[in-house]
Formats: C-alpha cells, structure tokens, sequence
C-alpha cells in the first residue's frame, strides 16, 4: 500500500485548527506587510523577497537552494491538500501525526503539555520583528534584521516542530501550513485556492527574484 490512507482518530480537532489560523496568520503578515509596505513605499522595511534575493545576488548557489526546498516541500505538502486534515496515519506513504508532520509512530506522539511553546513563538516573532525594525533605523540598507526575523520564523514554526515531531515524539498545538490550508478549504474552498495562488506566487518571486519585474 503506497498512495493510500490509513488513519487513526485525530487528537488535534477544532483547537488545531483555530492555532493554525493564528500562528500561520501571525507568520503571514510578517510577511505580507513588508512586502505591502515596500509596495506602495511607506516605509523602508526588509521584505522576505528582498531579503532571499539579496542572498541569491551575493551567492548564486542560494537560488537552487530556494528552488530546492520549494519542489521538497511540494512534494511533501500535495498529500496533506487531498486528504483529511484531521487525522493522524500514514499519508502519500508516510507517518504523520494529526497536525501533519512526519515521525514514526503517530500513536506514540505526545500532545499535552506544549502550550507554552505557543507563548515561546509568539515572543521569537515579537523580538524578531523588533530586531529587524531596529536594525533597519539604525543601520538603513541592512539585512541583518531580517535574517534574525525570517529566521526566527522558519525555526519556530517549520523546522524545531518539525524536530520534535520526528524524533521526540512532541507535537506542538498549531498544525503545518498545509494542514492548515487543508482546514480552510473545508470551510471557505475559494479563499483557500487564492490563498494557495499567492503562495504559489510568493514562492515563484523568491525563486526568480526580482520576477516580475526584470532587471534592465
């Protein structure tokens, strides 16, 4: 059996989902807003796009590590858009637990006792989205900040639960961002398929910065 579901009853449910919209929601405005401010140029604030393209500028080599990880979380992330986003099981041949990360043993993951790593995020995003407008005013042009806040998100809500899932056992209360989406699809399908088009946009803009517009 390879491409089919198996499933256990879930342990996350209605409390999963509204922790998916607001950590998910907190980290999307982290990155929208910059990127609305530079825009419509109100302010001078280090976008996400600016920033990995800033990256790809000084080191080629960063440009196929974007595409890379964009085509691996691709791969991993199209079963969680088709199937249950409530259940924990074997999903497109993997373990998964009911938020959507893989570990070894879905009935074995530990659920209780996380919340604090909730305040935890929630405090990593505040300092960070401090340090980069500090960084920003005292030093105009700098990345620095934005390496600390951008950072600072990919590690508190991809790759430390992602850690904890896979080899601790520990699950965090808010589910992957695919799982999320997944939620968001049952309740309001058209906002969920725009959602995905920007991301789809956002990602293609890292990947070939400064697309769409060209360098002359």
């Amino acid at each position: 059996m390879t491409d089919a579901v198996a499933v256990v009853p879930a342990t996350g449910g209605r409390s999963a989902e509204f922790w998916g919209y607001l950590m998910w929601g907190l980290a999307g405005l982290a990155v929208a807003v910059p990127e609305l401010i530079a825009v419509f140029r109100i302010a001078d604030w280090p976008t996400i796009s600016a920033t990995i393209g800033h990256l790809e500028i000084r080191h080629s080599w960063v440009r196929l590590a974007v595409v890379f990880v964009i085509v691996v979380v691709a791969y991993y992330a199209v079963p969680q858009l088709i199937t249950s986003p409530t259940r924990a099981g074997v999903v497109g041949g993997r373990q998964v637990t009911a938020n959507g990360r893989m570990t070894t043993d879905p009935d074995e993951v530990r659920y209780q006792g996380m919340g604090g790593y909730l305040v935890l995020a929630i405090a990593a995003l505040v300092v960070g989205v401090g340090f980069a407008a500090g960084a920003r005013q005292m030093h105009p042009g700098t990345f620095v900040g934005a390496y600390v806040l951008y950072g600072l998100i990919a590690v508190m809500w991809v790759i430390v639960p992602s850690l904890l899932a896979a080899f601790r056992a520990r699950e965090v209360p808010f589910p992957t961002l695919f799982r999320t989406i997944g939620y968001l699809e049952r309740r309001a399908h058209p906002l969920a398929a725009v959602l995905l088009a920007l991301l789809v946009i956002l990602l293609l803009h890292l990947a070939f910065y400064p697309w769409p517009r060209v360098l002359s």
